[in-house]
């Protein structure tokens, strides 16, 4: 009888704790906040004497992103709408690397019609930082992950930062890496709030771009680069690559749009002179050792390009690395032409969609697709036509399960590249290519379901020719290639990591397959 009594007592307590916390939800939920307007921005050492020091930052653009981001000033809004807002502009000002801590509170203002107020205590870092370190090259990553033979390239850097020097959050940058074959890269970079760059704080150009919804974080910057890519082992030769370029967008601070955190715009000008150098024959001195096709495109080239890129970047994802329900999609656009000595027009975009079979999205179907165009431009011939890593190459984890990264497509004649390197011969790239995918994904129980891991199966199609009579249907339809197999995959801090297992059912007799895949990207492909 005791026990009945005691589980009776613990179920009416129970019961009166969820009403408690759902009446103390329902005051907060409708309780008001008038935020007086500006916030207090100052230097959390202020308080300090022993580290006061002046604060670098303007108080004005951290004004504007507490705004962007949804802080209602001297309006009503609700303490969770405030929560939401503020958590936002701490993950916002925490992207810009210029603070070690950031903390926002919410106190009395004295002032009766708006009777509370928001502090911005901030802890800026040094003025400058040193990296002395290394890793493995980004470049070819893809290509060592999925060869038996072939590893990762590792490289030394050096670097030096300089976070937020005209207190506009804005950010310079100086990078020198050398890699285990002596080859070396230099990067140089200065980027700031496009606003910032107007010497007038208080001119009609500056306040009509704060006046616009995220205006304090479109963004131009400007860099140098000095840099070579290894082809070797997919195309027979290597590029180096020296230029300077422009970029405004709408983030700042993306070193890849499909890096950039949620919606990306981008407008990118880029001046560049390119040298492509075949492989060199290992034993003589001035042999090369790559097809003849590779051979006739080698040499340098001026290459004067704009272009502009759009990608949601997970922005409509209920998970951007694993999806189980929304929509994402990606659109590039890129021109080429007179002062560099290469014409062309360039277009790619792509989309995905995943729907749940369940609430919870235990299991979901997913279905995603790209497309890319290539067309030369001669500018009433100014210009010759667009060089080989100008072309789409198709393959990979990421791009078309079952075959290699550049596994399908055009090929050097030769079948193979004059070492052997080169799986079926040298990759020539293409000018127009499409890929599609449609999976169904089911949540692994357990601990690893736990982590986000899903067990997936799917099926590939997708093509890449290169034509310049525009897109022929037939020649298309003809070298589609398929494939069918299952893999797992998981979202990590970082990107989406998968393993795949594919079985190509149609493929050409010189494509480069391979059943075990690994694959690591930004977006769900």
């Amino acid at each position: 009888m005791t026990d009945v009594s005691q589980r009776v007592k613990e179920a009416l307590e129970e019961r009166a704790r969820q009403q408690h916390e759902q009446q103390w939800w329902n005051f907060i939920q409708g309780y008001p906040l008038n935020i007086l307007f500006p916030a207090t921005v100052k230097s959390k050492d202020d308080d300090d004497s022993s580290k006061k020091k002046k604060l670098k930052t303007s108080k004005d653009i951290i004004n504007a992103r507490l705004l962007e981001n949804g802080i209602l000033f001297e309006d009503l809004q609700s303490l969770p709408q405030l929560q939401v807002g503020v958590a936002q502009v701490m993950e916002n000002l925490n992207r810009t690397g210029c603070f070690e801590s950031i903390e926002i509170e919410i106190g009395k203002s004295g002032d009766p019609e708006h009777p509370h107020s928001l502090e911005v205590l901030l802890k800026e870092k040094n003025w400058y930082s040193l990296y002395i370190g290394g890793g493995f090259k980004h470049e070819g990553l893809e290509e060592t992950l999925n060869s038996p033979t072939k590893i990762p390239k590792a490289q030394f850097e050096c670097s030096a930062t300089f976070p937020n020097v005209t207190g506009h959050l804005d950010q310079t940058q100086m990078k020198y890496t050398v890699d285990q074959t002596s080859t070396s890269s230099l990067y140089l970079s200065h980027e700031r709030p496009l606003y910032a760059w107007f010497a007038d704080d208080q001119s009609s150009m500056v306040e009509s771009l704060l006046a616009l919804p995220r205006g304090s974080q479109y963004s131009l910057g400007f860099r140098a680069v000095l840099d070579s890519y290894d082809y070797e082992w997919t195309r027979s030769y290597k590029e180096y690559q020296r230029y300077v370029a422009c970029r405004l967008d709408n983030s700042g601070q993306v070193h890849r749009p499909d890096m950039a955190p949620g919606y990306y715009w981008g407008l990118d000008w880029q001046l560049s002179l390119r040298d492509i150098l075949p492989r060199k024959h290992p034993e003589l001195p001035y042999a090369c050792s790559a097809s003849h096709e590779i051979v006739a495109l080698s040499g340098p080239n001026l290459t004067h390009s704009l272009s502009f890129e759009v990608r949601t970047n997970g922005e409509y994802l209920d998970n951007r690395f694993q999806p189980t329900h929304g929509l994402d999609w990606f659109t590039k656009m890129e021109v080429a032409g007179p002062p560099g000595d290469v014409g062309f027009a360039k277009a790619q975009g792509g989309a995905s969609i995943h729907i749940p079979l369940t609430e919870e999205g235990t299991v979901a179907i997913h279905g995603s697709c790209a497309t890319g165009f290539l067309q030369m431009l001669d500018f009433k011939g100014m210009c010759k036509p667009p060089t080989i890593s100008d072309r789409f190459f198709v393959g990979g984890p990421m791009s078309l399960r079952g075959f290699l990264p550049a596994g399908i497509g055009p090929r050097s004649t030769s079948g193979i590249s004059a070492s052997g390197v080169s799986p079926g011969g040298d990759s020539l790239g293409g000018t127009f290519y499409y890929t599609a995918s449609l999976s169904a994904s089911l949540a692994v129980p357990g601990v690893l379901g736990q982590y986000g891991v899903r067990g997936f199966s799917f099926v590939n199609v997708g093509t890449l020719v290169a034509t310049t009579d525009g897109i022929p249907l037939h020649t298309i339809l003809n070298s589609t290639r398929t494939s069918v197999g299952a893999g797992i995959s998981a979202a990590t801090p970082m990107g989406r990591f998968e393993a795949t297992y594919a079985w190509p059912l149609r493929y050409g007799p010189r494509d480069v397959r391979r059943n075990l895949q690994f694959g690591f990207g930004f977006n769900f492909g």
